[in-house]
């Protein structure tokens, strides 16, 4: 295979080339400027892959070093790589694959190869055969308003339905094929085929037409966006959303199989996710004939297909063990049905307690059944607490001001035998409470820029700052309403925050989030306390969860807290510098990225980045190693009810 790479990282560009040319019979010419591209070009025999950036500079694109190759080679494909968000693109992008450089890994390049391979050339070049429906054409009661794909058989409109004012899909058999009778047999047995598939994944057929010598149809445009919108856009897929999107996909394609359709192979285009996660497909399906699919395979190019979009450890992890089982779609869905119910077993308390702390520091994992208990409990506790009886109202508290403490210059002992230097430092007192994050998210409603305080690497899909359900999470704080029994206020910590949004809050503070050295000096002083308080076992001094019960009837008994605790109580989770609540109450994010040094790489994902997280919270046991134990998050993006944070400064407040 023969490929032409252009890559303007001079450094990155080497390592990529070098990947690339340890594949068997893969002739690799890379350059680094479209001049040099061009120049290839002009002296190439052959061409079977194009890889080029969208955006090269200010002035030029990958557009038209593509539009020069497939003048010259037809037959070739072509993958575009970008360090930019596409979103407008997608006219330019003609359908062709993206991988995003953020920068993308050699294994991740050779997965999006193979994809990019895989799809179908298309018949000619969009600008050399012009939509054959021009914008605003009548056609029966359908209104064309442009064109979607181009097939060999078919073009494919977005239209609407003007009787009854309903976006559709306008598949057009290409105008001349109409004189062949076997194409329009072909055609028409496809169509009859598709109006009989109903399934709610599928997108159903609304009716087939012949108008002034046209013959078409009319189908459903999916819900949502389309997997190629979505890796456009930049985003990435939870393990969940993988788990998901693999189930209903594998739920339509084995219904259509059972009734003896084949199909051609899906593509990024024809795989839809809504807003509520639900996926379905357009209807591929055509009438049996010799040209059956291995379903083992099909499901290989699914996973294949999703790859892309799988940015986090579980999501990929969960991909790369169902690539080794090589199920069928029948055993996929068995295989996901598991996965699946693994994941509601887990629900709110499988994030909040991901790693539980045996006595030796190690780690385990609690059984499925207790998942799924205090998933229920929490649920109950903090979800529909207004509707049990149970809410009532306590005197609302004023928010606390915030209190910065100082921490000296000098050495201190980090982890277990380490001793280490630091330069002074403030750390806020208490963990940011509910109502000080709101004083920062009506800062930013009137601020002349949403995304001023922004971190420059934040996702560019990620839009606010608000966390999940923070109406009601506020409303209930400045009521000062109790949930079954455990109060919440406005100087109850927050939590449900992710990364971006401690940071974006320590940015408006004009102060930062704190080092993990300097979190931990905090909490364990110059000579690393095994407890904030000392090296006594104190279990009633933390807010942690050896008197936690999911149920939230019992829990409290040691620390009087089953969940979070206010931060202006009676506090005996104070560290030798008069810090509080860093052994319990909620755990909190760090800047491990602080002064250059990167995220640390997660141990069960070594090519994932995250960031790290310390301390305990009201649902994680007591343990000797609580102050010195890293938590790796899923990702920047996870959230859950017992995390929060605090902010550090290298200024006196």
């Amino acid at each position: 295979m023969t490929i032409l790479f252009l890559d303007v990282n001079a450094a990155l560009r080497g390592e990529r080339t070098l990947a690339l040319k340890q594949q068997t019979g893969w002739a690799v010419n890379a350059v680094g400027s479209l001049a040099d591209a061009l120049a290839w070009l002009t002296k190439a025999k052959e061409l079977d892959l194009l890889i080029t950036e969208a955006i090269i500079d200010a002035t030029t694109t990958g557009f038209e070093l593509r539009d020069a190759a497939l003048a010259r080679f037809p037959e070739a494909h072509v993958l575009f790589t970008t360090r930019y968000d596409l979103t407008g693109y997608e006219a330019q992008l003609a359908g062709w694959p993206v991988v995003q450089d953020a920068p993308y890994t050699a294994e991740k390049l050779l997965t999006k190869i193979q994809h990019a391979m895989e799809r179908p050339v298309p018949v000619t070049q969009a600008s050399e055969l012009p939509p054959y429906l021009s914008p605003g054409t009548m056609l029966g009661n359908y209104q064309v308003l442009e064109r979607l794909t181009l097939e060999n058989e078919s073009e494919t409109y977005r239209a609407i339905q003007v009787t009854v004012q309903r976006s559709v899909a306008l598949v057009l058999m290409r105008p001349q094929l109409v004189q062949e009778p076997e194409a329009v047999a072909n055609f028409k047995a496809r169509e009859r085929l598709k109006a009989s598939i109903s399934h709610p994944r599928i997108a159903p057929l609304y009716e087939a037409r012949e108008v002034n010598g046209l013959v078409f149809y009319t189908r459903e445009l999916p819900r949502g966006r389309s997997l190629d919108e979505i890796m456009a856009a930049g985003e990435t897929l939870s393990e969940r959303k993988v788990a998901d999107l693999l189930y209903g996909v594998g739920e339509a394609m084995q219904y259509a199989i059972e009734k003896g359709c084949h199909h051609r192979r899906l593509t990024e285009r024809d795989v839809f996710l809504d807003a509520e996660n639900q996926a379905s497909i357009v209807n591929i399906f055509r009438p049996g004939d010799s040209r059956s699919r291995d379903p083992k395979d099909e499901v290989a190019a699914l996973i294949r297909l999703i790859t892309p979009l799988a940015a986090e450890g579980k999501a990929l992890g969960l991909l790369t063990s169902l690539s080794a089982e090589l199920p069928d779609w029948n055993g996929l869905l068995d295989a996901l049905d598991d996965v699946r119910e693994a994941m509601r077993d887990r629900s709110i308390m499988r994030r909040i307690e991901a790693e539980e702390i045996s006595p030796r520091g190690g780690r385990f994992r609690a059984s499925w059944w207790l998942w799924a208990g205090a998933a229920a409990a929490l649920f109950t506790v903090f979800g529909l607490g207004n509707f049990v009886g149970t809410v009532t109202p306590v005197p609302r508290a004023a928010v606390a001001a915030q209190t910065m403490i100082a921490i000296p210059a000098g050495p201190f002992l980090y982890q277990k035998k380490e001793r280490r230097n630091l330069p002074a430092f403030w750390i806020s007192r208490d963990e940011v409470t509910i109502g000080q994050y709101a004083e920062f998210l009506r800062a930013l409603d009137s601020a002349s820029s949403a995304t001023a305080f922004d971190h420059p690497d934040q996702p560019k899909t990620k839009t606010e700052h608000t966390p999940p359900k923070w109406t009601d999470t506020y409303a209930a704080a400045k009521a000062g309403a109790t949930f079954n029994g455990q109060p919440i206020s406005l100087n109850t910590p927050i939590t449900q925050v992710d990364w971006w949004d401690a940071y974006a809050y320590a940015k408006w503070k004009g102060q930062r989030l704190p080092t993990e050295e300097e979190w931990e000096k905090a909490a364990r002083g110059e000579n690393g306390l095994s407890f904030p308080w000392g090296d006594v076992v104190a279990k009633e001094k933390a807010n942690l969860g050896d008197d936690y019960d999911a149920n939230g009837r019992k829990g409290g008994s040691k620390d009087q807290y089953n969940l979070w605790a206010p931060t202006d109580r009676e506090c005996e989770d104070i560290s030798p510098y008069g810090v509080h609540d860093l052994a319990g109450n909620v755990s909190e994010w760090t800047a491990s990225e602080f002064k250059g040094e990167p995220w640390p790489a997660h141990p069960d994902f070594p090519d994932l980045r995250v960031p790290v997280v310390r301390g305990g919270h009201f649902a994680l046991k007591s343990s000797n190693d609580l102050l010195t134990t890293r938590f790796f998050a899923e990702s920047a993006n996870e959230t859950t009810l017992a995390r929060g944070f605090r902010t550090a400064s290298d200024q006196a407040p």
